[in-house]
């Protein structure tokens, strides 16, 4: 234990995993009576971080202060990644402009120090990243006197008699390892992670954080080093809580009860999409459509994401494209181009809200797996060049493969001898076209030393030509 309550995770030694036992005639010592005090709190701390994680847990939200560099924290109450309880019981004001000797370490405790050095106003960069911080602190409290036992001058010193549980808030320049940017967010299925998928006996232990800093916000100021921008998204890592969460035992009529025994269906086969991106969400989405699944079953796909007025398809897609859906009942993901490219949504379509962008794909079956398939089949036939005007101009929609140009069929280079036979054909017009024909169409004029590589060339085209009618229409037929 440090002298402002700052801990790692393991234990020093095993003495904080022993109980005290006591015995008649005894001789008991301080040391004897804390024990059992650093015994369950080690044991808290280690149930906090191996169950609960750490972050903020409720409140702790940041806003603008009445001064010029002024932030406020409201009161909250925080996990820390060592597994302390750090609670934040009334408003803080945070000068993010100013330094103490700890490094604005702003903390109820009231250390002492160089009253002349008390604040000192720090020159921050227009635009520089900083991060305010909170993390667990200890207080002692409550000085009482003890008497000497000997026969000294000291007759009266005085001793703490009282730990107070604290926090100390700082503002970092440089971002805890504990951080990433951009922070990832984790998949909801690892909670219930078990069998090959979490290693061949089972999940490991998480491990030790090795800083002890929980960040609240991320905060900029301007050119003047004064009205601070508070970014509460960007670094704010959320502890999931089931404060808010209960059940009834004896419903009552017009109150919806969810039994028991449903919850856990609830929580891993709710018939609701996650979205990997925003991850877990209590609010409601601004838009929201059903869908089905390969089974039949009809699931809620959730749009946490924002729109643009007149915004394209194709712009959509490039903007949230990637953006990653997880269904809990089947542990399928797939993206929204996914989604898109089920429902051959056009890429010049025009949407302004969440809704509209999702109406294309309201009732869309989620065959991603065949999806998966034949996307597999047309990248082996049609040239990356091909793949990418299929995503231009027709959202990734294998059905209209055969709308593309001949001239992007795999095989086909810009030196190609059968680029000039090709033409404007599109593919689906070259499968048309009887095989002989277009043989006998590309070895017109050309010299006999020449006919059997080209003759070559032009038949394995047309049966790629082939081969991608063939999937676009099964595709289309399914």
């Amino acid at each position: 234990m440090t002298a402002n309550g700052c801990t790692t995770c393991e234990p020093s030694d095993v003495v904080s995993l022993e109980r005290t036992r006591f015995f008649a005639r005894q001789l008991v010592g301080p040391d004897d009576l804390t024990q059992d005090q650093l015994y369950f709190r080690e044991k808290a701390r280690r149930h906090n971080r191996m169950l609960h994680g750490w972050g903020v847990v409720c409140g702790a939200r940041v806003r603008r202060g009445d001064g010029d560099c002024d932030v406020v924290i409201e009161p909250g109450y925080v996990l820390g990644p060592y597994g302390d309880e750090i609670l934040i019981d009334r408003e803080v004001t945070v000068d993010v402009c100013t330094e103490d000797l700890d490094g604005n370490a702003l903390s109820p405790c009231g250390d002492l120090m160089d009253p002349w050095c008390a604040e000192i106003r720090v020159d921050r960069r227009a635009g520089q990243p900083l991060y305010l911080a909170v993390r667990y602190a200890e207080c002692e409290a409550r000085p009482v006197r003890v008497f000497a036992t000997g026969c000294g001058c000291d007759e009266a010193e005085c001793q703490y008699s009282r730990t107070r549980d604290s926090y100390a808030i700082k503002v970092l320049t440089t971002l805890p390892s504990t951080y990433t940017t951009p922070m990832l967010q984790p998949d909801p299925s690892v909670a219930v992670q078990c069998g090959p998928d979490a290693g061949p006996c089972g999940r490991l232990c998480g491990d030790c954080p090795t800083e002890p800093w929980v960040i609240l916000a991320d905060i900029t100021l301007g050119g003047d080093q004064s009205d601070p921008q508070i970014d509460c998204f960007t670094h704010r890592r959320y502890v999931a809580s089931f404060a808010d969460y209960y059940f009834l035992c004896r419903p009552r009529a017009g109150t919806p009860v969810v039994a028991p025994g449903d919850l856990l269906k609830r929580l891993l086969g709710r018939p609701v999409l996650v979205d990997l991106t925003a991850g877990l969400r209590a609010e409601q989405p601004p838009a929201s459509v059903p869908v089905r699944r390969p089974d039949g079953s009809w699931v809620t796909l959730p749009a946490f994401f924002d729109v643009k007025k007149g915004q394209t398809a194709a712009a959509l897609l490039a903007q949230e494209g990637d953006r990653e859906f997880l269904d809990p009942a089947t542990n399928e993901r797939f993206k929204l181009r996914d989604l898109y490219a089920l429902a051959q949504v056009d890429p010049k379509a025009r949407f302004s809200t969440p809704a509209e962008a999702l109406a294309p794909v309201e009732g869309v079956q989620l065959r991603v797996d065949d999806l998966r398939v034949v996307r597999g089949g047309l990248q082996e036939l049609v040239s990356m060049r091909g793949l990418e005007r299929l995503d231009e101009t027709h959202a990734g929609a294998p059905g209209a493969a055969t709308e593309l140009p001949a001239k992007d069929i795999g095989g086909v280079g810009t030196r190609s001898p059968l680029l000039a036979t090709l033409g404007d054909r599109k593919i689906a017009d070259l499968a048309a076209t009887p095989k002989e024909e277009f043989v006998a169409e590309a070895v017109k004029g050309v010299p006999q030393a020449k006919r059997k590589a080209i003759t070559a060339d032009a038949e394995e085209v047309w049966t790629r030509a082939s081969r991608i009618a063939s999937l676009s229409e099964s595709w289309r037929g399914q």
